[in-house]
């Protein structure tokens, strides 16, 4: 019998080189929009494991998805998670306690950031990234003459984009940011502002008209001020590689993680500028760790098997196979190379739904 061949897809975030040995490089939209491709394959998903899940739920539990390494400690995934899901620096991370918040301001919707378990997903009426929770807003927006309410879970920053550049159209319409303020990506916060405006600045005395500006609604308010102020375009990482490939402008300055400036740069002959800022979690797959989980794939089975079946942290239940490939990580930690994934039926049949508002 033959065996299904793996195809290695990885996230617009990926450091560079671990895009260069992936078949498919995708933004975090069009892995959901593109999970229907992958039934009946095997797949070695390069990203933060919230995105593998969506492959899989997406993909109505018929892909095979597997992850090159993960780190555990005390049957909790550490790595590679987003601070969103597991608790990084000073982040909030997401649980179903915030569903339950949303839900009793009664808003017109709940809706689900990108970045959450699938167990928070399903039990939203759908889910976000920037441009569709807009989109979602502004058709409620215009049903209800100018007024309604929809309450978004996730990147408070995300949220505060969406509120400023509906509110010149709809004043009254309420965008509410669950929770209020203690979620949001620690790389994008952490962008040096100050050296990226005096970058731009530079590149403008340079370039004048030549010069194209974009970032992800992530970024903190001084960044997104500056960039309405410049005319930035704002999006997710697949409008980011997009943009400026189909601009008349040579000459950009992304502010956004580093993986989509690593594309950008091999795709074509533009001229890109960033302040190389690089996702830990995202970092955290090398291509060593790409290539070792396909050998040992194409050899036999996987190492573990992940398999979400609980709706709060830890979610995963852990089963190691090889107990010889696990490695000591240190701080009580373990890493396990070439994982399988799956989700339970329920709650990936309640996130399937939810993901819908993606397609």
């Amino acid at each position: 019998m033959m065996v299904e061949p793996i195809t290695v897809i990885s996230h617009n975030y990926q450091d560079g080189p671990t895009q260069e040995i992936s078949d498919f490089v995708y933004g975090t939209t069009a892995i959901v929009r593109n999970g229907h491709h992958y039934k009946g394959k095997r797949v070695l998903f390069c990203g933060v494991i919230y995105m593998a899940e969506d492959l899989y739920n997406i993909s109505e539990g018929q892909a095979e998805v597997f992850i090159p390494e993960i780190t555990v400690k005390d049957g909790v995934i550490d790595k590679p998670r987003c601070p969103m899901i597991k608790k990084q620096r000073d982040t909030e991370i997401l649980t179903l306690g915030h569903v339950e918040e949303a839900r009793n301001l009664n808003p017109d919707m709940v809706l689900a950031y990108i970045n959450t378990p699938s167990s928070i997903k399903a039990e939203c009426d759908g889910v976000y990234n920037g441009t569709v929770g807009l989109n979602v807003a502004r058709r409620i927006a215009e049903e209800k003459g100018g007024k309604g309410r929809v309450a978004f879970i996730g990147d408070v920053n995300v949220n505060n984009w969406m509120r400023d550049v509906l509110k010149p159209e709809y004043p009254d319409f309420e965008i509410i940011s669950v929770p209020a303020d203690s979620v949001f990506c620690p790389s994008h916060v952490n962008i040096p502002d100050e050296l990226f405006f005096e970058m731009y600045d530079e590149l403008e005395k340079l370039h004048g008209e030549d010069l194209g500006l974009e970032m992800h609604a992530e970024v903190e308010t001084p960044m997104r001020e500056f960039g309405f102020e410049k005319g930035a375009y704002f999006g997710g990482t697949g409008g980011l590689v997009r943009t400026p490939k189909e601009s008349d402008k040579k000459v950009w300055l992304v502010g956004t993680v580093e993986g989509v400036v690593d594309r950008l740069k091999r795709e074509t002959d533009l001229d890109v500028y960033s302040i190389n800022m690089r996702c830990p979690n995202m970092s955290y797959t090398t291509p060593q760790k790409v290539v070792r989980a396909r050998e040992m794939l194409e050899a036999g089975g996987p190492v573990a098997d992940i398999v979400y079946t609980q709706c709060h942290e830890p979610y995963y239940e852990v089963e190691i196979h090889e107990d010889g490939c696990v490695e000591d990580a240190g701080g009580g930690r373990i890493r396990i190379p070439a994982v399988r994934l799956s989700v339970s039926k329920e709650i990936s049949k309640g996130a399937r739904k939810a993901l819908r508002t993606l397609l």
